[in-house]
């Protein structure tokens, strides 16, 4: 039945203001927004090496690398390409696995899938349906790609509220996987018996903790993470409300874990994996929940020194980067010790026509520099040197290098071994090559899951 609305939506990783005639599910409309409509704009030390056009108009999501291959996760599924030449990627696999958003994580001949859509069931071949329906599944499903061109879903994993993003914290040495799952109440759809907002009294405020054995992934146990008592809610348009999280990310060697609550940030002490405890948080009233902000993703420097938090400015469905200038959309840089904000940074450009706010990022496996490659959806991606940031340089100044295709609206925009990769919701996946010394001594990884940093540079 078609029906005409005007509502805000938070399906997938952002909040879109819809507005128009629909026949399909929410989900399918997520950042449905169109990209840059001006001509692609760059910086000379940046060149796009190739694009592997999205093979179905699903939404394109996050990124997973191992060896001399990336997992693209999408709405319906994930690629598997090979980018040994990157000049020339090849499309190994094209796996349909319904149910959005896609998130991605790889470990040995494991993979990992967010479903953050309620579904008809726990297999492929499910459908959208909606919280409260009985038997549904939302939460993780674990394939096996020993074989990388015939992957097999081992298990679905039920976790309360889904799986908005997922992060894998590996510990093979006691055969096993962590999985730290965030997930929320935020729209009708979502809203079923177990994901309710904080107004019933009993609603969700916490984080599914996952524990896979890597010799029974069907065995997983699943245990909640309740967040510190201290946690602020936060009420999204105007009606619910909750304590959450977004994103996480992991540093397995320091034993840390930095917490993108939508609220707040926050660190933890990851001692005990199953266990965390709050050392800090931190927020600041620019990034406002009425003004549809949310605490979206973090990362670390290599040698741990600085935690990076983005906040999601118009849940990545405005046009956040109009002014250049204004603090909307930042990425913000703290002092892992103590938690004492530095320096933030956002794409020196204008952007007017599309949505436009920080996204996911990392920084370049550099010893003694700090160079962080991100996303901007239609500010596509850029480079910046986060230590002339620091030390009081622009953005402008401190950028090194950036690159905005015509129509493009970038999700994922990651370093991995000498290139930089973006998951374009609309393009699919860019490979770019940065010429500059900032990229000088960067370390080649065996793998890479962009939210787990497993050792130390230093």
């Amino acid at each position: 039945m078609r029906r005409l609305f005007r509502l805000f939506l938070l399906v997938g990783a952002a909040l879109v203001l819809v507005i128009g005639t629909v026949t399909a599910s929410a989900h399918d409309g997520d950042h449905g927004g169109p990209g840059s409509s001006g001509p692609t704009a760059k910086s000379q030390n940046m060149k796009l090496l190739s694009n592997t056009a999205k093979s179905s108009g699903a939404t394109q999501s996050d990124l997973a690398f191992f060896g001399d291959h990336a997992v693209a996760g999408n709405y319906t599924g994930f690629r598997i390409l090979d980018v040994s030449e990157p000049g020339d990627p090849e499309v190994v696999t094209d796996f349909f696995c319904n149910g959005a958003q896609g998130d991605v994580s790889v470990m040995g001949d494991l993979l990992f899938q967010s479903v953050d859509s309620p579904q008809s069931s726990g297999a492929c071949n499910s459908t959208n349906v909606t919280a409260s329906t009985p038997g549904m599944f939302e939460g993780i499903r674990i394939f096996d790609i020993s074989d990388i061109t015939a992957p097999v879903r081992v298990a679905s994993i039920q976790t309360d509220c889904g799986s908005h993003t997922h992060t894998l914290l590996p510990e093979p040495e006691n055969n096993r996987a962590i999985i730290y799952v965030s997930s929320y109440p935020l729209g009708g759809a979502a809203i079923g018996p177990d994901c309710r907002p904080t107004q019933s009294g009993d609603g969700h405020n916490q984080v599914s903790i996952v524990n896979v054995p890597l010799d029974d992934p069907a065995s997983a146990s699943v245990t909640p993470y309740f967040l510190d008592p201290a946690t602020t809610s936060s009420t999204y348009l105007g009606a619910f409300t909750f304590k959450a999280c977004h994103d996480i990310s992991v540093f397995k060697e320091l034993k840390l874990a930095a917490a993108a609550c939508l609220s707040e940030s926050q660190l933890w002490d990851i001692s005990d994996p199953l266990a965390p405890q709050l050392k800090w948080s931190f927020d600041n009233p620019v990034v406002n929940p009425a003004n549809i902000d949310l605490w979206h993703s973090a990362t670390f420097s290599w040698d741990g020194e600085i935690v990076a938090f983005g906040d999601e400015s118009g849940g990545g469905g405005a046009a956040r980067c109009g002014n250049p200038d204004d603090q909307q959309g930042r990425i913000w840089f703290l002092d892992t010790a103590t938690g004492e904000f530095l320096t933030n940074y956002k794409i020196p450009r204008s952007v007017t026509d599309a949505p436009c706010t920080m996204h996911n990022f990392n920084f370049i496996p550099l010893r003694d520099r700090n160079v962080l490659v991100s996303a901007a959806y239609a500010g596509g991606t850029t480079v910046v040197d986060v230590d002339k940031l620091i030390g009081g340089a622009s953005e402008s100044a401190s950028e090194v290098g950036y690159y905005q295709p015509h129509g493009g609206n970038a999700w994922s925009s990651y370093w991995y071994n000498g290139f930089i990769y973006a998951n374009d919701i609309l393009r699919g996946v860019d490979v770019y090559l940065l010429s500059d010394k900032a990229r000088a001594g960067a370390r080649k990884l065996p793998h890479l899951n962009p939210q787990t940093q497993e050792s130390v540079i230093d």
